[in-house]
């Protein structure tokens, strides 16, 4: 898979990614090799492909069950870009054992640790469940932030529902998209426990914060788009 996920990246990236996005990395640097996690903000349906166009390499996900189940051809699309199904509002413990699966064979994991996208931009609370899968796999965490999605016409276009319920309003303007990456939260010092799973993940959590300090960016004006 990994020949077909760099051919895809190098055939999409170049030409889409930065020309009409605008978007930005920073600090891919520090993800590693071998198994890893990258705890992104949700904001957006398109925010896996966001996250692998930064990291720059193969990357696997996890999206709700319900949209494997719409469609036999986009059950098939997003499985080919390496979408694994996950019952959400569960403890879906297939789902975790196939997230372990593939720490453990040095994939590099996305995880969207607050569990549903935001409306407003605005971080809620990180789920425990990331801590539990870096702890149990010995594997860091990498904080990662995306700004800009939420006002930018890649949103617009793409989140239909929120924009139908008002909660994306048509853009005036380009806003560029960032993915920041952040130091690793290492799993090392912190319990296998109910409480190291959560200590880990509010680390994280504060980690990801720090990456939106400031980062926001501006909208340029429309005879600049």
């Amino acid at each position: 898979m990994k020949l077909a996920w760099d051919i895809l990246w190098l055939a999409t990236y170049p030409c889409l990614a930065k020309p009409l996005l605008g978007m930005s990395v920073k600090g891919r640097r520090r993800l590693g090799r071998g198994g890893q996690i990258l705890a992104s903000n949700h904001v957006s349906n398109i925010d896996p492909l966001i996250v692998g166009w930064a990291a720059a390499r193969e990357v696997h996900f996890l999206a709700k069950r319900e949209l494997f189940e719409a469609s036999r051809w986009f059950a098939l699309l997003i499985r080919s870009l390496n979408a694994h199904p996950v019952r959400r509002g569960l403890a879906d413990r297939a789902a975790l054992e196939h997230c372990s699966e593939l720490l453990c064979h040095d994939q590099t994991l996305v995880l969207f640790p607050e569990g549903t996208r935001s409306r407003t931009g605005e971080l809620a609370r990180f789920r425990p469940g990331v801590g539990m899968l870096a702890i149990r796999n010995r594997v860091p965490v990498v904080p990662t932030r995306i700004t800009g999605m939420d006002r930018s016409w890649f949103s617009y276009q793409v989140d239909f529902d929120f924009r139908r319920r008002g909660w994306r309003k048509k853009p005036k303007g380009r806003v560029p998209i960032r993915v920041s990456f952040g130091e690793p939260v290492r799993p090392e010092g912190f319990a296998d426990s109910r409480e190291g799973f959560g200590a880990l993940a509010a680390e994280v959590e504060a980690r990801v914060r720090g990456l939106g300090a400031g980062a926001e960016p501006r909208a340029k004006c429309a005879t600049q788009a």
